[in-house]
């Protein structure tokens, strides 16, 4: 594995376990490496172990149905034979097999994520209920909530959706602005399902902040 694609891996691993503890995950265990085990593991990637030399498993504490997070990664081009990937996430023979009921699913390519990856994220929690989002490495080196020009986004929680349409005298959470389930990246990242609403708050020049609502759509 060459030095380009193994810096890569590394900045967006530390990328991706800040995502994941902003979530609530403790990810502690996994945050003490650096670029001499990125390199060990990107070895290992090319024996026998396969890429499961970089997968993680995370936990949390949370009264919602899914506290578990199991990250894979593929270094090889998974686009053609996106089903039956995911058909070995799922094996049922494996011992530490995968639980959609509890865990969700992060997969990390190397390859540009297209739109067969949104549909197949879709077609996985229409079908299954299973929650599996795809990222290519490379676009979260650097954390995109971070940039300076990004809005702040915050989950409203379900518990609060039917007074906050009531105040603001919206028939249905369907009539908000729309953010994409999988396609936009923001949702990927807070990992927002169909129905979720979330909160932006932007700068304004007049008002001093901005604030809008929009609601994640299939």
């Amino acid at each position: 594995m060459d030095y380009e694609t193994l810096n890569i891996l590394y900045h967006s691993r530390k990328t991706l376990l800040k995502i994941l503890a902003g979530r609530g995950y403790d990810t502690k265990s996994y945050e003490k490496f650096g670029p001499v085990e990125i390199a060990a593991m990107g070895a290992a990637a090319t024996t026998s172990a396969g890429p499961g030399s970089f997968r993680m498993d995370l936990q949390r504490s949370t009264s919602e149905p899914i506290s578990k997070c199991r990250v894979v990664y593929s270094i090889n081009r998974v686009k053609n034979r996106l089903a039956t990937f995911l058909e070995e996430q799922m094996d049922k023979e494996s011992p530490d097999a995968l639980q959609p009921a509890d865990t969700e699913l992060i997969i990390i390519l190397l390859e540009p994520i297209a739109d067969s990856f949104h549909v197949a994220a879709l077609n996985a929690y229409a079908t299954q209920k299973l929650r599996v989002t795809f990222f290519q490495a490379h676009t979260i080196v650097n954390n995109p909530m971070e940039h300076i020009l990004q809005p702040k986004f915050e989950f409203l929680p379900k518990s609060e959706h039917a007074e906050f349409l009531r105040l603001n005298n919206i028939k249905s959470a369907a009539n908000l602005p729309f953010i994409k389930f999988h396609e936009d990246m923001v949702a990927r990242i807070m990992g927002l399902l169909p129905g979720d609403i979330v909160k932006i708050i932007r700068p304004s020049p007049s008002a001093g902040e901005y604030i809008s609502y929009r609601m994640c759509a299939p």
